[in-house]
């Protein structure tokens, strides 16, 4: 809905000076008509009618340039309302373990680093009102990105999340990558902050140790959603040998579901269990609905500036003017 309104009304006053312009030229033609006696006066006087609206061209052209300028002067506008979505988003970041072990493929047809880039991007495109941020850990935790709105570029980077392979490198240093999080989210405005943890794996690096994280960040008003993927038992895990031939060899690997139950119980957040994709999907399904943003659509005012429009009338007619005047009035004269 609108309402049409003029931002600056007094000028149209310079109306009044387009219509006593127009009464002047009107005034200003008749007093060149002759008046002589002829006895064919009335023939004549027919004749002449065709070239009257011919003279007064000119004079109205001028008129309403000065009456279209006027209003495009007044500054004609429409106000329209509009209601939006704004939201109490809340802040999110996804701390993802990237260490070797997540080549394992018992997440078929692919192994659990392929199935948690999938889902987590999944996620991502669903929370469009929350500011997002990505740490990925191994041995170190790294910060991929930062809190942003910017879910096109996080979801690139969630693409890009590789595996380690170096050993130097390689560990599950699960308390480090909270502490992390917990420091990128600690100056986030939003009010519901949440660190979203994924490993397979048990802490084997690090300075920190899982639960005494897990006390800093619950200082912190900061919830823990653990989820450990994998399943129990013997895995499928790839090996290539020098000459790049790919093999498989069958290890076991763990997490300590008891510490990520004690790191979700500590911060108040949940513990889950993924053995297979499937399980994946709904424990992130389930975690979106666990944590929604509060919406609300506040009303607020647009002002749609329409001054070009009677600006390009009034520039067209004394465009128009000018060539009356300087082509075809010349002619007519």
């Amino acid at each position: 809905m609108g309402n049409f309104y003029f931002d600056k009304g007094f000028y149209l006053i310079l109306i009044i000076f387009a219509l006593i312009y127009a009464i002047y030229s009107e005034r200003r033609i008749k007093t060149r008509e002759g008046a002589i006696f002829h006895p064919y006066g009335d023939k004549l006087k027919v004749l002449g009618k065709r070239n009257i609206f011919i003279v007064r061209v000119p004079y109205l052209l001028a008129s309403f340039a000065m009456v279209f300028i006027s209003i495009s002067l007044a500054r004609p506008c429409l106000k329209v309302v509009r209601a939006t979505s704004s939201s109490e988003g809340i802040a999110i970041m996804l701390t993802m373990d990237v260490s070797g072990s997540m080549l394992a493929e018992d997440f078929q047809p692919t192994n659990r680093i392929d199935v948690a880039r999938k889902v987590l991007s999944d996620f991502v495109k669903e929370r469009k009102a929350d500011r997002m941020g990505l740490v990925t850990f191994a041995g170190l935790p790294f910060l991929r990105c930062p809190l942003t709105t910017d879910h096109n570029t996080l979801l690139k980077l969630i693409n890009d999340m590789k595996a380690v392979r170096r050993q130097e490198l390689d560990g599950t240093a699960i308390g480090d990558a909270l502490v992390a999080s917990a420091q990128r989210l600690n100056s986030a405005v939003e009010k519901s902050k949440v660190i979203i943890l994924v490993t397979d794996g048990e802490n084997n690096k690090g300075e920190y140790d899982p639960i005494l994280a897990a006390k800093i960040v619950s200082e912190r008003n900061i919830k823990v959603y653990a989820v450990g993927i994998g399943t129990k038992g013997l895995v499928p895990y790839p090996t290539i040998d020098q000459l790049g031939q790919k093999s498989y060899m069958f290890v076991k690997i763990g997490f300590n579901e008891d510490v990520l139950k004690k790191i979700a119980e500590e911060t108040k957040g949940r513990y889950f269990s993924a053995s297979d994709k499937d399980t994946l999907e709904k424990v992130f399904k389930e975690i979106d609905q666990l944590e929604k943003s509060k919406v609300e659509n506040p009303v607020y005012i647009v002002k749609k500036e329409l001054f070009i429009y009677p600006l390009l009338i009034s520039t067209i007619l004394v465009i128009f003017f000018f060539v009356w005047e300087f082509l075809l009035g010349l002619k007519l004269k």
